[in-house]
């Protein structure tokens, strides 16, 4: 019985480190542990959303500096 709480306690743990390192502590858990009103005040994003929305930024200015040039150069 010992042992199926240890393994049950360190799969939370690990459920919890993850929730945190996707989320961000103001996002983990439905902003739970988040300070009061901070998580309604500012868009709550983590660090691979943040990426991801760089990467979508570069995508679409190379593709309009790609279709302004296309542009430029047929005319």
């Amino acid at each position: 019985m010992g042992r199926i709480l240890i393994i049950g306690a360190i799969v939370l743990v690990i459920w919890a480190g993850m929730e945190i390192q996707a989320n961000g502590i103001n996002g983990a858990f439905n902003g739970l542990f988040a300070p009061a009103g901070q998580a309604e005040a500012e868009a709550i994003t983590s660090t691979p959303q943040r990426a991801g929305d760089k990467v979508r930024d570069a995508f679409q200015k190379g593709e309009e500096r790609n279709n302004r040039l296309l542009d430029e150069n047929s005319q």
